[in-house]
């Protein structure tokens, strides 16, 4: 059982505290409530934009070099990170740097100088993110079959935004798009770790803890643009294919988030998994082959990705479906079923064992399900799922209209062709 304690401020700062004996560290998790989904097709890419832009100096380290000196002073692990949804920030650091490591995060996210010459540099660097991440094609997939489903909206649009956009936002509409977001009544912090540094609410108190409470943000709801099983190819000169099947789920918050997270670790969420399996130990098709979730406010996707020579594709996509159609129609196994469910708790008791895992895993809950369960009653959870509660999810999501596939590799039209008829049987 993890103890904390979540107070929640009056001015909507959301303060979640954790003491950890077993360690030495101590760590600062700042979430807030700003990614992607909010933003404008003019301004797409301006939540990651502004992330990279917080580390380039504040009013009290008014230069990137004398604010990275102070945090590898800490010997401190730090970073930041942009989803469609979320925005975060963390210092990882020795329990006696506590009160440093606050002030300097704090600092950074309250009084960012964001000045002209450094957005004008920042632009090349993400401009340059881009083309990494442009060439990496089992990195880039991944969004585009989030495209795939979701279409020319804010959720179904890069984080990291366009060259367009990138070019001509200006540091005008970054500032203002801080002041708006950025306010305490859309923030989470979490501290988590030995308690030795100091006094964690009063410290961030002081700093976040006056201000009115400001009205919620907005989001576009989602809305998958799926109508029937459709291959989406983007041509690229490459030495393999990637692919990614996805099916449009639901949200962590509904009541069958674990039976399709069991679901997905029995297709693709070990070694010993069907399509891990199938497609590459006994046919040796691929290197990697895994399933994965992802979860947004009011929608998710089962997501089946692959990286395969580009002449094994319909082989794969064959098997893939298959694998599909036979959870809707055959119930799984008793050792299956256990194997999945022990694996999954077994890979949570892992995921607690620091100070930064214990902080996400009460962040994230609160951010999307405004409450915290013990890692004893989400175990109770997996371990309730019955093999008809699989068959009966797979029938309602493994259908025709609710399959999108997509692929990056040296593939043309009769190539399409090719896949749709094999993705519509």
């Amino acid at each position: 059982m993890i103890k904390f304690r979540k107070q929640q401020l009056s001015n909507g700062l959301t303060i979640i505290t954790a003491p950890l004996k077993d360690t030495e560290a101590v760590t600062v998790l700042v979430l807030v409530g700003v990614g992607s989904r909010y933003e404008t097709q003019k301004i797409n890419g301006i939540s990651h934009f502004l992330e990279h832009l917080f580390f380039k100096g504040t009013k009290k380290r008014p230069s990137t070099l004398k604010l990275s000196k102070e945090l590898d002073a800490l010997g401190a692990k730090y970073n930041a990170f942009t989803s469609e949804e979320v925005t975060g920030f963390f210092i990882q650091a020795a329990a006696q740097k506590f009160g440093k490591a606050w002030e300097i995060l704090s600092d950074m996210i309250i009084n960012p100088l964001i000045p002209e010459r450094e957005v004008e540099r920042e632009r090349g660097v993400i401009l340059e993110e881009m083309n990494m991440y442009y060439d990496t094609p089992a990195a880039y997939i991944g969004e585009l079959a989030k495209r795939s489903v979701y279409g020319d909206t804010p959720l179904g649009r890069d984080v990291v935004g366009t060259r367009e956009a990138i070019k001509k936002v200006s540091r005008d509409s970054i500032a203002d798009y801080r002041d708006k977001y950025y306010t305490p009544s859309n923030m989470i912090v979490v501290v988590a770790g030995n308690t030795e540094g100091g006094d964690w609410t009063k410290a961030v108190t002081s700093v976040l803890g006056s201000g009115k409470k400001e009205k919620a943000h907005n989001y576009q709801p989602a809305q998958a643009k799926l109508s029937a099983p459709h291959a989406h190819i983007h041509n690229k000169k490459t030495d393999q294919t990637h692919l990614v099947v996805n099916l449009v789920t639901f949200p962590v918050t509904d009541p069958r988030w674990e039976t399709l997270e069991v679901m997905s670790n029995i297709l693709g969420g070990q070694m010993s998994s069907r399509l891990f399996i199938k497609i590459r130990e006994r046919r040796g098709l691929a290197y990697y082959v895994r399933s994965s979730l992802n979860n947004f406010f009011d929608t998710g996707l089962l997501s089946i990705s692959a990286g395969l020579r580009t002449s094994n594709v319909g082989e794969a996509l064959k098997i893939i479906k298959q694998e599909l159609r036979n959870l809707a129609t055959k119930e799984v196994g008793k050792e299956e079923i256990t194997r999945a469910k022990d694996n999954i708790v077994g890979h949570m008791a892992l995921g607690l064992e620091g100070s930064f895992n214990v902080a996400e895993f009460l962040a994230d809950q609160w951010f999307y399900e405004k409450r915290i369960r013990q890692p004893e009653e989400i175990i109770e959870r997996y371990q309730s799922v019955t093999a008809g509660d699989i068959i009966k999810l797979a029938q309602e999501i493994v259908t025709p209209k609710n399959l999108s596939v997509t692929m990056i590799g040296p593939l043309g039209m009769a190539d399409q062709k090719k896949f749709n008829q094999i993705i519509g049987k």
